[in-house]
């Protein structure tokens, strides 16, 4: 069932970029203030999820990158009285 709307979605994407595609070629004929306002604003939008993308990926990173901690044991936290 997952794999049907994997593969709905799939086809809504190559569907919305094909028309996206035949948009931006005739928007190189004529700018129009509206037209690049709505590009900028699709900028931004983009900009917006990239940057926390960024930030988890470099998080991940540096967990990969970092000594790993010292497992506690149930026995050492009855020892140290935890």
């Amino acid at each position: 069932m997952k794999e049907k709307y994997l593969n709905c979605s799939l086809l809504v994407v190559v569907a919305t970029g094909t028309a996206f595609a035949a948009f931006i070629g005739d928007v190189s004929r004529g700018v129009e203030p509206l037209q690049t306002i709505f590009l900028g604003f699709v900028a931004v939008i983009i900009v917006f999820q990239v940057v926390p993308a960024l930030i988890l990926l470099g998080c991940m990173i540096k967990a990969l990158l970092s000594k790993p901690m010292k497992k506690v044991t149930a026995e050492s936290s009855a020892k140290t009285g935890q």
